[in-house]
């Protein structure tokens, strides 16, 4: 009886209008000039699609042949390829290839391959041959001819394969030989710009949290999406359940139910791990041969991929693993479930993976050994950062109604803190102390280092909460009085301060408000004596004090706490404390006269840093550091460096000021205020200051100096109560505005402005006075340029106000630098403010 040849078999599929181009992977096929193409994954990743998209856009030959089980006879398989090449040769070549093929068997197979070689080679266009589906080929006589038609392939020709599993050819070969491209699993599947085009071609419209939910889920995976589709998405949570029930039913239909019973227990029982070990899979399964069981899954593509090459880990597609644990609930009762997790869990733990055997313990209700484990490492967990991970495992524990360890409970509030969720923390604090009032906890001696750590914890969140030092300071002084034992929150580093320039703008430096120095220390002392000398928070506390030195322009003891703070910072490697601290030390270095000492502090901690914002703060510290000196070309290029963030204040600021003195005072304007609202509402007092001083220089340059007395009134009123001084006399620019006030002041025109206390703004101009013994050596004319200049007028408007040019100006300033001994207009005014 003859063959039937079926036409589908050896026709390209048509592709439906909505599927989209993948022109990543169109590329890479553009680029190539390999003539064996292999694209292996899963059942579902869109390999056939892919391909006849490609194939449908190219004006050349395809030969098309979609291979199935039936195929594994060597007269049939190449009965088929011939008679679908012979569609892309002239008629009488594919006529003489199906006579040699008729008489085959008796001839060797090699001339068969070797005639239809030679016909390939008369062809004068290219030609494309697809073989889909060859993972069906287990014929070792077709595995042979089919190596050597792609050993001896004219340059005409490219042969494409498709496979779900590893094919049985000499891939590594041909990989050496450079004429091969593979295309696999991780780059069919769809990233996340095409899933959006994907659902806008469908016209479908998802929430953005929605559709992060389902390219989460589907990992990109196209029958995955396809599969999804068919949900509505009118209640989340209800749909993607529904569209889960379809991507299982293909998966257990399509993939699960063709595997060996034995084979099907495996995957069942290890869907289970997160990551599959063959150690924690021979526990779970009772084998000896998971390895080889593995590698023997990922050869077949079964929706397994390697997460760690040399270490063979590897782990399900996500879906995939969905169904398979959906499959156990099916056939095992919840028992028999809880008993595996125990064990996979305990396999986990006891192979040294204490992270993976918690989060097991935890899915599988399994939280004995989960609290267990947790108390054991906790520790080391925090220290290494897993602070989000332990939130987690104990919002588990207390929404599944578990009473979790006092301990626990307490370290759970100080997370909380640390990841700035102040307001759970301290409801947790709350929680803790209502069940004192039940149960009398923190009687008990087993208690006793939890107890400890509740006072530290407490005082803590105090501090960052509400920046109470007094009151955080009683918790410190009650923890001290009970002598206690050595506490795993001491151990613990915390980080105080993740992204501000400045110590004083944190919580823990009261957000601006500058308190006493009597008032700090009261609590500073408690940590810089005894046992908690050595804490990270100590380190701080020297910090925090530096600043505010800083800013009450006191420098006596100024160096040996900036110091002390440097070298915490580096003691526990926290850029929160190092950067604060080496701006602080830049501007101390520009305070005398020391430029380029004040940038080669700043490379220097750039050097000491890591992390790209703690950088970018350095670098718009190096900006304002050339502004000062007025040079604006280096300003800008610094700030140019910076990832711009809408709420990088100091960023901001910094770019107000490089505006003004660019001449833009409306778009400095417009910076500023966004500043001056973002830092109301985070009751932000030092950024607040700051910025209305700038705001009040702004509306001087646009000439609304009524509005700008104002505006500095604001500034002096928000400062006055915290004795601020450098933040003020750090902008030049804002003292002849400050003159302007005590005059308005001294001539009663503004009666409400009662409530900033005079003498403190005579205070701070007293720290500007006039250099007579210096300016001395100036003539009459050269001081009146400088006092022109100290007021902040430029070139321009000093010449202007004289009547002189630009560069009469230039030559007087010339003069002056250099019998005040300095090389620059800021030099100059430094000199001026120091005496």
């Amino acid at each position: 009886m003859p063959n039937i040849l079926l036409a589908s078999k050896t026709t390209v599929p048509q592709t439906g209008k909505q599927i989209i181009e993948r022109e990543r992977l169109n590329a890479i096929l553009l680029q190539s000039t390999a003539k064996l193409i292999v694209v292996q994954a899963p059942a579902g990743y869109g390999k056939t699609t892919f391909l006849s998209c490609w194939f449908q856009q190219l004006e050349t030959a395809v030969a098309w042949y979609t291979v199935d089980q039936t195929d594994n006879d060597l007269n049939r398989y190449w009965k088929y390829l011939i008679h679908a090449i012979g569609h892309s040769l002239q008629p009488e070549a594919a006529s003489r290839i199906n006579s040699i093929l008729h008489a085959q068997p008796q001839l060797p197979l090699e001339f068969l391959v070797d005639s239809l070689l030679y016909e390939l080679s008369l062809s004068t266009k290219k030609i494309h041959i697809m073989i889909d589906d060859y993972h069906h080929i287990h014929n070792i006589a077709i595995h042979q001819a089919m190596t050597r038609l792609i050993d001896f392939l004219p340059e005409n020709c490219f042969i494409y394969l498709t496979s779900r599993s590893t094919i049985s050819l000499p891939i590594a070969k041909w990989r050496l030989n450079h004429c091969l491209l593979e295309i696999g699993l991780e780059q069919l599947l769809f990233t996340y710009e095409e899933t959006k085009e994907f659902y806008k071609n469908l016209n479908k419209k998802l929430d953005v949290k929605v559709f992060q939910k389902v390219f989460e889920i589907t990992e990109g995976w196209p029958t995955g999406l396809q599969l999804t589709n068919l949900a509505d998405f009118h209640n989340v949570e209800k749909e993607l359940k529904e569209s889960n029930l379809y991507v299982f039913q293909y998966l257990m239909s399509e993939v699960f139910s063709k595997l060996a019973p034995s084979l099907q227990i495996f995957l069942l029982y290890t869907s289970l791990l997160e990551q599959l070990t063959a150690d924690t899979c021979n526990v779970l399964t009772n084998r000896t041969d998971a390895q080889l069981v593995l590698l023997e899954l990922d050869q077949q593509g079964l929706f397994i991929s390697r997460v760690e090459a040399k270490e063979q880990v590897f782990r399900y597609h996500n879906l995939f693993r969905e169904a398979l644990r959906q499959e156990l609930s099916n056939r095992f009762t919840q028992q028999d479930i809880l008993y595996l997790y125990e064990k996979a869990a305990v396999a986990l733990y006891n192979n040294g993976n204490f992270l993976s055997a918690i989060e097991l313990a935890l899915s599988g209700n399994v939280f004995m050994y989960a609290e267990q484990w947790i108390q054991e490492h906790l520790v080391t967990f925090l220290s290494c950062g897993h602070s989000t991970s332990y939130v987690k495992w104990i919002d588990t524990f207390l929404s599944n109604g578990y009473e979790v360890h006092p301990e626990l409970m307490v370290m759970y509030a100080y997370t909380l803190a640390a990841l700035h969720n102040l307001e759970d923390a301290y409801r947790t604090i709350l929680d803790l102390e209502q069940k004192h009032r039940s149960n009398h906890w923190m009687n008990k001696s087993e208690y006793a280092s939890a107890v400890d750590d509740f006072l530290g914890v407490k005082a803590y969140v105090f501090v960052m909460k509400n920046g109470d030092l007094s009151q955080a300071g009683e918790y410190i002084r009650q923890r001290l009085e009970r002598n206690p034992v050595d506490s795993k929150w001491d151990a613990i580093f915390i980080q105080y301060n993740q992204t501000e320039p400045m110590l004083f703008r944190t919580n823990i430096g009261s957000r601006g408000k500058l308190l006493s120095d009597e008032q700090a220390m009261s609590y500073f002392a408690k940590f810089r004596t005894g046992k908690f000398k050595n804490l990270s928070m100590t380190g701080y506390s020297y910090g925090v004090r530096a600043e505010k030195l800083y800013e009450w322009n006191q420098f006596a003891e100024l160096s040996i706490e900036l110091e002390e703070a440097i070298r915490s910072g580096h003691q526990f490697q926290d850029a929160g404390l190092l950067v604060p601290m080496y701006i602080l030390k830049s501007k101390i270095a520009v305070l005398e006269e020391q430029y380029i000492v004040a940038q080669g502090v700043l490379d220097h901690a750039i050097e000491a840093v890591n992390e790209r914002h703690w950088i970018d703060s350095i670098r718009v510290m190096k900006a304002l550091l050339f502004l000062r000196e007025d040079n604006v070309v280096q300003a800008e290029q610094e700030l140019a460096k910076v990832k711009v963030d809408k709420d990088f204040t100091f960023y901001l600021l910094v770019k107000a000021r490089y505006l003004l003195m660019k001449g833009h005072p409306l778009a400095a304007q417009q910076l500023i205020r966004q500043v001056q609202s973002q830092a109301q509402q985070q009751e932000q007092l030092s950024t607040r200051i700051e910025a209305t001083i700038l705001l009040a220089i702004c509306l001087v340059e646009q000439g609304q100096a009524d509005e700008a007395l104002e505006t500095l009134h604001q500034a002096l009123k928000l400062a006055e109560p915290y004795n601020y001084i450098r933040t003020f006399l750090d902008e030049n620019k804002i003292i002849p505005l400050m003159r302007d006030y005590i005059d308005v002041c001294q001539k009663h025109a503004k009666e409400d402005w009662d409530e900033v206390i005079i003498s403190y703004v005579y205070r701070l101009l007293n720290y500007v006075q006039e250099l007579i013994p210096v300016l001395e050596v100036l003539s009459t004319r050269e001081q009146e340029i400088f006092s022109l200049l100290s007021e902040g007028a430029s070139n321009k408007e000093i010449a202007e106000q004289l009547f002189l040019s630009e560069g009469t100006i230039r030559v007087y300033l010339s003069g002056i630098y250099n019998k005040l001994g300095v090389k620059n207009r800021a030099q100059a005014l430094l000199l001026k403010q120091s005496k």
